[in-house]
């Protein structure tokens, strides 16, 4: 998936709002395993310094998935694309999730 989109600035593999991991995982209460902070991002007094960092488009990222979602494929996400925010409980979860 070329199209997943991250709102989590903190995470080391966001990029420009765009997620360059080369995989992630979506739990089954439909939080973004594969977040993991970046302590040198955390540290960037200018809060926008990240939204000048160009997207990263290339990466075809495998996106597993085991939510009770309608793009959940055997356990692989079939969406043409995801965004992953904060949620409800200030994790990062994703928010194409739609109920089956």
């Amino acid at each position: 998936m070329k199209d997943l989109k991250c709102g989590l600035k903190e995470c080391k593999f966001n990029k420009g709002y765009s997620c360059c991991s080369k995989s992630i995982t979506v739990a089954e209460n439909t939080d973004c395993t594969t977040y993991s902070p970046d302590e040198a991002k955390r540290r960037v007094q200018f809060e926008s310094a990240s939204d000048f960092i160009p997207a990263n488009y290339s990466v075809d990222t495998a996106v597993a998935c085991s939510a009770d979602c309608i793009y959940n494929e055997n356990g692989k996400c079939r969406a043409s694309g995801i965004t992953v925010m904060t949620g409800n409980s200030n994790d990062a979860q994703c928010m194409t999730f739609v109920k089956e």
